[in-house]
């Protein structure tokens, strides 16, 4: 069926909506522990590891998924925008990597374990102080900037599909799931 060569595939629509919802939610849930204090924090900051530690796992598989399934781009782009495009999700992936390695450094520099529901993973660095408050400075950036990368990444998605009126936010739907 040659209208659905330059949609997305299952998995990867998968990996897309789901890590943008784990995503979504590691955000809400790292703002709010900023003003958080006392044992609820804690149980908190350990589901947030545990998800971040996840996401990156998440984030690897749907790195080598994007190489092993390559989409076209649509022939009704312009150069400039599909160089904008693969621009910014360079951009997204790399802030999706730096994002949870960050916050495993940041942790095990500042002298505590991560694990990813229950299951503990190996101790990178010992307790730092001046790299603890390097990492925690990365995370917040790139906690920042992913934001911003999100919003301008839906932002150019209804774009397309409202102004453009082409094919670049429906082959990422789950209309046919």
């Amino acid at each position: 069926m040659t209208s659905d060569i330059r949609n997305y595939n299952l998995v990867s629509k998968l990996f897309h909506w789901g890590s943008a919802v784990l995503i979504l939610g590691m955000i809400v849930v790292g703002l709010m522990m900023e003003d958080m204090e006392g044992p609820e924090k804690f149980e908190l900051m350990g589901l947030h590891k545990s998800f971040g530690a996840l996401l990156l796992f998440i984030v690897i598989a749907r790195i080598l998924n994007r190489f092993l399934n390559p989409v076209d781009d649509l022939p009704e782009m312009t150069a400039k925008n599909i160089k904008l495009a693969k621009m910014g999700h360079g951009l997204l992936y790399l802030c999706m990597l730096i994002m949870p390695i960050s916050g495993i450094l940041m942790s095990q520099s500042g002298g505590h374990a991560v694990s990813m529901f229950g299951w503990e993973l190996p101790t990178l660095v010992g307790k730092e102080h001046d790299f603890h408050e390097f990492t925690e400075g990365v995370h917040g950036v790139t906690a920042n900037v992913l934001i911003l990368l999100i919003l301008g990444h839906a932002g150019a998605a209804i774009y397309h599909h409202i102004f453009m009126k082409d094919r670049t936010l429906l082959r990422m739907g789950l209309r046919k799931l």
